[in-house]
């Protein structure tokens, strides 16, 4: 019954891998450890060749029971490297604890993931990223339901600055800073050889331009995907919208890193579609189209549109050896003018342990 208990917390924490090796069981406790190295080849306009690492990591976690079917569960997850160097800046990348319940949920604090990350996306790449804007906080509250008919429903609470003045704001402009919320609602099913994933979220925090409450804003940010797969073929649609307060824009709800030009914005909306097929058990091919619409706090501007698609590859010698090469190509434009007009091409491989 312990052993089974410990199974079910684990499954309930979503960044747990299927490739952690146990390092430590005993009396109600046990410790896992897992990982990857992600190394690419990327080739981008304007910038030299250059050999970069794409979120190599360790991860640590530790489950504990105590009774009634709740555990204790306890991470962490160590990154090693910037923009420019490999392995030259270890850092704490999450740091969470809480509780789970196998017929309730999860209930964590800390630097962690939370709904937004849940939400399915039409990503299908090693190395692009998601369409969303908001899926990370380094102090939240987060909670996910346990299934239930195959739906699951999540609440989030950030915490944001401290401090507590008449000229200190809750939260600045920063990537995943701010005061606030978020609510989820995800569903997955499956039938034969019919899969389906939705996922859809709604955050709203508190920033400031300047950190101060002199100019505080509200930053909404919403989103909507699902996935379709089908025997050997996976499609996927998703959407992610960010809207600052009226005359406000951030820095938060910018473009996708191949076409990411003209922000901060006061509004955005992103749509990608995914197609991938398995051609082979050890062999996929998948693309991606990209294209979203943004506007300024100043409406007498122009919209600013970007565009973009990528193509991959990846030949995978096993569940813990892959290989890949994508490219693709980005552009944004206002007014008829081309703000950025980008490619990437790389070539990667990431080893799970």
């Amino acid at each position: 019954m312990k052993k089974t208990l410990i199974a079910l917390a684990i499954a309930a924490v979503a960044a747990t891998s299927a490739n952690a090796t146990v390092i430590y069981q005993k009396d109600g406790t046990k410790i896992d450890l897992d990982g990857r190295v992600n190394l690419e080849v990327q080739n981008i306009k304007g910038q030299r060749t250059d050999l970069r690492d794409e979120g190599s990591r360790v991860r640590v976690r530790a489950f504990q029971e105590i009774g009634g079917g709740f555990s204790a569960i306890a991470a962490t997850e160590l990154r090693f490297s910037n923009a420019d160097q490999i392995g030259g800046n270890m850092r704490a990348h999450r740091l969470f604890a809480g509780f789970t319940h196998p017929e309730i949920g999860t209930l964590t604090f800390g630097r962690q993931l939370h709904l937004g990350d849940h939400i399915p996306k039409a990503n299908y790449t090693y190395e692009w990223g998601g369409n969303v804007f908001f899926d990370a906080h380094k102090k939240s509250a987060s909670f996910m339901s346990a299934k239930f008919g195959g739906v699951r429903l999540a609440a989030d609470y950030y915490f944001g600055n401290s401090k507590k003045s008449d000229d200190t704001s809750s939260g600045t402009s920063a990537w995943d800073e701010g005061q606030g919320y978020g609510v989820g609602f995800f569903y997955d099913g499956k039938w034969d050889d019919l899969a389906v994933r939705f996922g859809s979220g709604f955050t709203e925090v508190t920033q400031s331009t300047d950190g101060t409450k002199a100019n505080e804003f509200k930053l909404k940010r919403a989103g909507i995907g699902f996935d379709v797969k089908y025997n050997i073929v996976t499609v996927g649609l998703d959407w992610a919208h960010g809207k600052a307060a009226k005359g406000y824009e951030s820095g938060n709800i910018g473009f996708q890193k191949i076409a990411n030009a003209g922000g901060p914005f006061n509004e955005n909306n992103r749509f990608l579609v995914g197609l991938k097929v398995d051609v082979t058990p050890q062999n996929a091919v998948y693309s991606q189209y990209y294209f979203g619409t943004a506007k300024k706090a100043d409406r007498d501007l122009d919209d600013i549109k970007m565009r973009g698609w990528m193509l991959g590859v990846d030949h995978r010698f096993n569940k813990n050896v892959a290989v890949y090469l994508e490219g693709g190509k980005g552009k944004v434009k206002q007014s008829g003018e081309t703000l950025l007009n980008n490619h990437r091409v790389i070539v990667g491989t990431r080893i799970l342990f």
